[in-house]
Formats: C-alpha cells, sequence, structure tokens
C-alpha cells in the first residue's frame, strides 16, 4: 500500500512539475512577443530588456525550451547591435561599446557572421568618435586612448587613423602626421570610403607642413623649411605656393639653380598675380649671373612690394638695358 502512495505521489509531482514547465515555456514566449512588438516600434532598449528575461526563463526550463531559446537569442543579437548603433548616434558612445560588444559576443555564440562584422567595425567606429570628442575638447591623452582601442579593435579602421592625424596635428608631432596619413593612403587603395577620409587627411597634412615650412622662412631657417616643403610635396605637388617657398629657401641658401627650377615650377602653376614669384626668380638668376635673364625677370614685378627693389636692381645694380 505505501508503494503505491508513493508512485503515486511522484507520479504527482512529475506531472506537476511538467505542468511549471510548459507553462515557463508559455510565459517565455509571451515574453518574446512582447520584445518582438517593442523591436518592431524599434524601441530597442525595451526589446532588449524583455528578450533578456525570455532567455533567462529558457536556460531555466533547459533542453525543453531550445527551439524558443535560439529564437530568443537570434533577436537579442540583433537587438543589442541596434540598441549600440542608437546609443552611438545620440552620441552616449560608453553605453553604445558596451551594447556593440554585447551584440558581437552573442553573434559569436549563435554564429552569426553578419552581426559580428558589423559590430566589430561600429565598436572601433565608436571609440573613434569618443576620441574626436575628447580631442575637441583638449583631452589629448584620453583621445589617444580611444584612437588606440579603435585600432585594437580594428587595425583597418580609417577613421582612428584620421583622428590620429589630427591628435598629431594639434601636438604638432609632424612625423607621427605623416605616419598615420601614409597608413591611410594604404587603406585607400582597397576602399572607397578610406580614400575619401585619405584625401582630407592628406589635404591637413601638405596644409600644416607648407605652413611650418613658410614659418621656418620667416624665422630665417632656410634648410629646415626644405626639409619641410619636401614632405609637402609628397601630399600635393602639384601646389605653387610649396615651390614658390621652396625658391625663397633656395635663394637664402645661394642654390640659385634649385631656385630657379623651383621659381619657374611655382609660376607654371600660379593663376594670380606672379610678381613676387617673379622677383625671386630674378635673384636667382642674378645670384648666378645671368643678367639678361635677371632682367627679364625684374621686368615682369609689376605689383606688390617689390616693385621698387625690382626697379632698383634693374636700373642701379644689373643696368639693364
Amino acid at each position: 500500500m505505501k508503494s503505491v502512495v508513493k508512485t503515486a505521489l511522484l507520479a504527482g509531482l512529475m506531472m506537476f512539475g511538467i505542468g511549471l514547465y510548459a507553462q515557463s515555456i508559455t510565459n517565455a514566449g509571451e515574453i518574446f512577443n512582447q520584445g518582438n512588438a517593442q523591436f518592431k516600434a524599434k524601441a530597442f532598449g525595451k526589446a532588449v530588456t524583455l528578450y533578456e528575461k525570455a532567455l533567462k526563463i529558457c536556460k531555466a526550463v533547459g533542453p525543453d525550451a531550445s527551439d524558443l531559446q535560439s529564437q530568443v537569442e537570434s533577436q537579442l543579437t540583433t537587438s543589442y547591435f541596434w540598441n549600440g548603433i542608437s546609443f552611438y548616434k545620440n552620441r552616449n558612445f560608453d553605453q553604445a561599446v558596451a551594447q556593440l560588444k554585447k551584440a558581437k559576443a552573442m553573434a559569436i555564440t549563435i554564429s552569426n557572421a553578419k552581426i559580428k562584422n558589423y559590430a566589430h567595425i561600429y565598436i572601433a567606429r565608436v571609440y573613434a568618435s569618443k576620441g574626436n570628442m575628447l580631442l575637441r575638447q583638449k583631452k589629448l591623452a584620453e583621445a589617444s586612448i580611444q584612437y588606440g582601442n579603435a585600432l585594437k579593435e580594428d587595425p583597418s579602421s580609417y577613421n582612428a587613423y584620421y583622428g590620429k592625424v589630427l591628435l598629431a596635428k594639434e601636438k604638432k608631432d609632424l612625423p607621427a602626421m605623416m605616419t598615420n596619413v601614409d597608413k591611410l593612403g594604404e587603406l585607400a587603395a582597397s576602399s572607397s570610403k578610406a580614400a575619401k577620409v585619405y584625401a582630407k587627411a592628406k589635404y591637413i597634412t601638405f596644409n600644416t607642413l607648407l605652413n611650418t615650412g613658410a614659418e621656418e622662412l620667416q624665422k630665417m631657417h632656410p634648410q629646415k623649411a626644405l626639409e619641410y616643403l619636401a614632405d609637402a610635396k609628397k601630399y600635393h605637388s602639384a601646389n605653387a605656393d610649396v615651390y614658390y617657398y621652396t625658391a625663397l629657401a633656395d635663394v637664402s641658401l645661394k642654390k640659385w639653380g634649385a631656385a630657379i627650377a623651383s621659381a619657374n615650377k611655382a609660376l607654371s602653376l600660379q593663376t594670380t598675380e606672379k610678381s613676387d614669384t617673379y622677383f625671386t626668380l630674378g635673384q636667382a638668376y642674378q645670384g648666378k649671373g645671368e643678367k639678361t635673364a635677371a632682367c627679364s625677370a625684374f621686368k615682369k614685378v609689376v605689383k606688390g612690394p617689390n616693385v621698387a627693389a625690382a626697379k632698383y636692381q634693374r636700373t642701379q645694380v644689373l643696368k639693364c638695358k
């Protein structure tokens, strides 16, 4: 009799347990559907909360909830991603990274290569954007850390390299600036998006080197100026100003032949008033001892601050005919 009662009791407990599991799966399914509704409404944060709750129930139930669990994990992965993107758009960078990292981790678990790849790209992009924000705030060390984080996540992050170009400019670290713009150039070879960023970085780098060269000329450091101007030509070889400044530096160093070549190159590229360049060309020809060419160049100085000086050289020094 006792054995019969015990058996009946065990059977009752089993049925009760099965009922609880069935109720739990039903509850998880209802929460999953609520999550789907929030996802459809693009309320990704609320969807994440509901999917996480449903997933917790599924894991507690075990194998009997495996089918539902797979659906929940798939939707939760996608929701983590889009929630991260929402935080990113609102410039909430830390929470964006946290959600995108969850998306990436779960995507790896469930073999969702698409979400894994997109999360990987955006994690780096968010780090770079945070770096840009810190750079604008003049928090250079903190910005550098964020660009480093971006490149650890994605070594081909052109946004991070562009940020490092801007950081180097702010720090007046021209070698680092060139190193990073050159790395961008490598990435640009295989990416049209990177190529657009590279074009901007080249423009910034060229102008920084050009202006630094001009500053060295003002400081009466012509050899140092030539070094910066030579680097500038690597990023823009068809600019009149870089050749004009090079001619000025060469004249200061009495490199007459080089000055003549640079001044003529500048003249071939200039589309506006050329008097200053003709004056420099005249000085170079004069220094080289080519009187006729010097007279011709000085005669073309018709505007600007060097008109009187050019006339003096023609009439009093060279005695041009």
